[in-house]
């Protein structure tokens, strides 16, 4: 087997373990809209998410920091403002979180929509980031507005993939 094939055989095995990481912590993001305490959800989705970016960092040989890993995240979010149907998705996942603080109702709104705005917002981040990486890409040299697009496009198969799994 030449050098070509072999590397390209690599590349496909990253790119499986890398989308299997995606997967395994999307569903682990919904699991985290269930959450009932207003702080403690919050704080379970960023260590979600903090752990993903990790494991995907690991895969890929890039180092790996909490603080830029939480600074992309606090990016990407920011980025979800810049568009209306950003607007209203940023809007229904602080909603939900702060309708938390409502007896009954506020718990109930957020369980129908937190799960799947996690999980879709997990989902994009590690596809952004795992094409990142695949293209070179390190945490230092990573670019929000240049993956703005990517990330939204991603968003919206983030709610797709989220739907079938709850549907499965």
């Amino acid at each position: 087997m030449d050098s070509e094939k072999l590397e390209a055989l690599k590349r496909k095995a990253r790119h499986r373990r890398a989308s299997s990481i995606v997967q395994r912590n999307t569903l682990w993001a919904a699991g985290t809209g269930l959450i009932p305490i207003p702080v403690l959800d919050s704080a379970a989705i960023v260590a979600v998410q903090l752990k993903m970016l990790a494991e995907i960092s690991n895969v890929y040989g890039v180092h790996f920091q909490k603080s830029s890993g939480r600074s992309v995240i606090a990016a990407l979010m920011t980025s979800l403002t810049s568009n209306v149907l950003g607007k209203s998705l940023l809007g229904t996942g602080i909603f939900s979180s702060l309708s938390k603080t409502l007896p009954v109702i506020g718990s109930t709104l957020s369980i129908l929509t937190m799960p799947g705005f996690n999980a879709a917002f997990t989902y994009a981040l590690g596809k952004v980031f795992q094409q990142h990486y695949a293209l070179g890409g390190t945490l230092q040299d990573f670019d929000p507005k240049k993956a703005e697009p990517y990330f939204h496009e991603k968003l919206k198969e983030g709610f797709v993939f989220s739907q079938k799994a709850k549907s499965a």
